[in-house]
């Protein structure tokens, strides 16, 4: 044996057990639309969910069409589970008869509470008298006496542009109910 086989068999054993661990490991969350309900891009409350909002609006109101979009201090979409794609309407799992909440707490501590529409949106439109949200903000989710709180606080209220289908910069996926 040379001098470096013990340390060869001892990587190769290690290899191994990596890959048996890693064949063990549970598969990737499947996307699907747990409502059943896709949901169109029209006017409303519930439109587009899963989509970045302030985006889409802005673009609408830079277009010159005669269309004003609100724009919003945050919004996004709250869903069942943590892989939902775009489209697929979220919220409640009674149908509405006890809609959740959604809480955002700016840098300066000011507390804004929204609730879901029945397609699982929230938002928070931004009015001219209204001083602006401070950031950085966290977020909770509350449903049914269960609170869901965000982990670390961020700078932007697109929540969707984070909470995408499989998450995007630390986020695990989609704003799920607690």
């Amino acid at each position: 044996m040379s001098p470096g086989a013990p340390s060869s068999i001892a990587a190769r054993a290690a290899a191994a057990a990596a890959t048996a661990l890693a064949a063990c490991a549970e598969p990737a969350a499947a996307t699907v639309c747990s409502s059943g309900r896709i949901v169109s891009t029209s006017e409303g409350a519930d439109m587009a969910p899963g989509q970045i909002c302030n985006d889409c609006h802005a673009y609408t109101n830079a277009g010159g069409d005669g269309y004003q979009a609100p724009i919003f201090g945050f919004a996004g979409t709250v869903y069942r589970t943590a892989h939902e794609p775009d489209d697929c309407a979220g919220g409640a799992l009674d149908g509405g008869r006890e809609l959740p909440q959604v809480v955002v707490v700016s840098a300066t501590n000011q507390r804004y509470v929204t609730n879901l529409t029945m397609g699982g949106n929230f938002m928070l439109e931004l009015r001219p008298t209204a001083p602006p949200i401070a950031f950085p903000i966290t977020a909770q989710v509350r449903y049914r006496g269960r609170t869901h709180w965000m982990v670390e606080p961020v700078m932007t209220g697109e929540c969707n542009s984070c909470h995408t289908v499989d998450g995007k910069e630390g986020a695990p996926g989609r704003i799920r109910l607690p």
